[in-house]
């Protein structure tokens, strides 16, 4: 869902711009967020330009544990894992790109993040550690309260700030 932030948020700075004169006749944001739930994918929106532009308006009302998926169901490698075929090809079949280390048997205790790209010059035959190329990329990791507002973590994002 943070992937969609770059293209939300300007989207809703184009629609409060655009329907200014249109959201007094709705007076709020949720009203019109009911209009256009009524509306549906018919006419002019499709259902992905209907999902995004409700996401965009959205924006400043969700808190981070709205959106983010809960660390049982991520897709996680533990820090002491081989890079082996078996590994590479679990990590390729889960068609994520950012991966979450942890250490240890608490999935909470992430110690590091593997790009799926930095497996790139990773040969299975050699049963690499997943530390090696960890420890080569040193991926910064993010740390957010789960109440802090989407809009608020778009603007730290877009500073460079997380």
């Amino acid at each position: 869902m943070l992937a969609a932030f770059p293209l939300c948020y300007p989207l809703s700075r184009l629609l409060d711009w655009a329907l200014r004169q249109e959201l007094s006749v709705f007076s709020t944001r949720e009203r019109l967020l009911e209009t256009l739930r009524a509306a549906g994918p018919h006419g002019d929106l499709v259902r992905e330009e209907l999902a995004m532009v409700q996401g965009a308006l959205e924006l400043r009302t969700k808190v981070v544990e709205d959106v983010l998926t809960p660390l049982a169901d991520c897709f996680m490698l533990r820090a002491d894992a081989v890079l082996d075929f078996a590994t590479v090809s679990e990590i390729l079949r889960s068609g994520y790109t950012r991966i979450p280390v942890y250490e240890g048997d608490r999935r909470d205790n992430i110690v590091d993040l593997l790009f799926v790209k930095d497996l790139a010059f990773v040969d299975p035959d050699d049963c690499t550690p997943l530390q090696t190329v960890t420890r080569f990329y040193r991926r910064p990791l993010h740390c957010v309260f789960n109440d802090t507002r989407l809009d608020t973590l778009l603007e730290e994002f877009k500073k460079g700030e997380a």
